[in-house]
């Protein structure tokens, strides 16, 4: 059994190192990344068994990260104790800030972090550009990481990461064509569906009501992808949060589903050092890269999450791939074009779709070695 070191740390400040077993971390697209290890109450332990209380800290060296507890779970095992802990990024510290106060009328981004982190320890780096946003009835009223996680988010558009109490706010994570999974070949049994059922083209919405009935903003947006599906009119949106037109025609744009939904699965994925193409393809949650099954067919996805054990290489990590939004000319485009964008993995991918259809035309199955 692989035993490594995270070190535990106390509110009070003292701190100690504890060997530990079974530690992975699970990281999501703007979500809180977790941590579960397990150690036994046995020597030096017995000081961090002393230390399971809660605002202890976890610091695992490989990533440099600080995880709070959330958990624990001591298990009897003979004169000592076996302990299973759960912990939650140190982000979760801004749960700690509840807002009274509210912003009103437009706002900058730069001025609702400033507002939500006022009096924490976290800092904030904002690596593009966003408009103002229009806060009708103003921002503010509820715990920070709320705040950041459930309202700023969606209102800018924004995608987020935490580097322990420093946020990184990019309009979008990752970088595209990072990857390449082929089916057989250092992937099995990719497959996919995709759901047309709720495919919408056209919406409409209303702002704020006054007291006479009308309406202070109105919108209307129609889809591109009108030409392709047809038009397919959404339910009307009412939100009393939206005084200004522009900012409800953003609003309303994002409650739209005008593609299909088109979920992904593979039995497994191999990308760790040593695996086929792993020397091309860079792993990270909010890249995007793509699946191609034996019969040529190129599907683009993105990987929203993983679990990785960085203190034992002979663990297999595994991914989870999200939903990507169909691009209809990109879907056709991908069909007659070979991958040009990114020179290096493209030449990866002509060799081995050139083995993909040799196969497909001799109707030949064999495993590449």
């Amino acid at each position: 059994m692989t035993r490594n070191i995270v070190f535990i740390k106390q509110a009070i400040g003292d701190e100690t190192p504890v060997s530990v077993y079974n530690l992975s971390i699970t990281e999501s697209l703007n979500e809180l990344s977790t941590l579960t290890f397990s150690f036994d109450s046995e020597g030096q332990n017995s000081v961090a068994a002393q230390m399971m209380a809660p605002q202890t800290r976890v610091l695992v060296p490989e990533t440099n990260q600080w995880f709070r507890l959330s958990s624990v779970n001591p298990v009897p095992l003979g004169k000592t104790r076996a302990y299973s802990v759960s912990a939650v990024h140190v982000g979760t510290d801004l749960h700690d800030m509840y807002v009274d106060k509210r912003l009103t009328n437009t706002q900058s981004l730069d001025d609702c972090m400033k507002f939500i982190t006022d009096g924490t320890d976290f800092k904030y780096i904002i690596h593009d550009t966003f408009k103002n946003y229009s806060f009708s009835d103003g921002f503010g009223g509820d715990f920070s990481d709320s705040l950041l996680m459930n309202t700023l988010k969606s209102d800018f558009g924004f995608e987020f990461y935490f580097d322990n109490w420093t946020i990184h706010i990019y309009k979008q994570l990752g970088d595209v064509d990072q990857f390449v999974f082929v089916d057989g070949y250092n992937a099995t049994k990719i497959s996919w569906t995709e759901d047309y059922s709720n495919i919408r083209t056209s919406i409409k919405g209303l702002g704020k009501q006054n007291d006479n009935g009308s309406y202070a903003a109105s919108a209307e947006y129609r889809s591109p992808n009108a030409n392709i599906w047809g038009v397919k009119q959404a339910a009307t949106v009412q939100d009393d949060r939206f005084t200004d037109g522009s900012s409800l025609l953003e609003y309303i744009k994002s409650q739209l589903q005008d593609y299909p939904i088109i979920q992904y699965t593979m039995e497994r994925a191999e990308f760790e050092h040593g695996a086929k193409l792993s020397e091309f393809n860079s792993i990270k949650v909010g890249n995007s890269g793509l699946l191609k099954d034996r019969f040529g067919i190129d599907v683009d996805t993105r990987i929203v999450g993983m679990t990785y054990f960085p203190q034992d290489p002979k663990q297999s990590d595994t991914l989870t791939f999200g939903n990507k939004i169909f691009d209809y000319a990109r879907n056709l485009a991908m069909q007659r074009d070979a991958r040009t964008s990114n020179k290096t993995i493209g030449t990866a991918l002509k060799a081995v779709s050139r083995r993909v259809d040799t196969i497909v035309n001799d109707g030949v199955w064999y495993v590449w070695r």
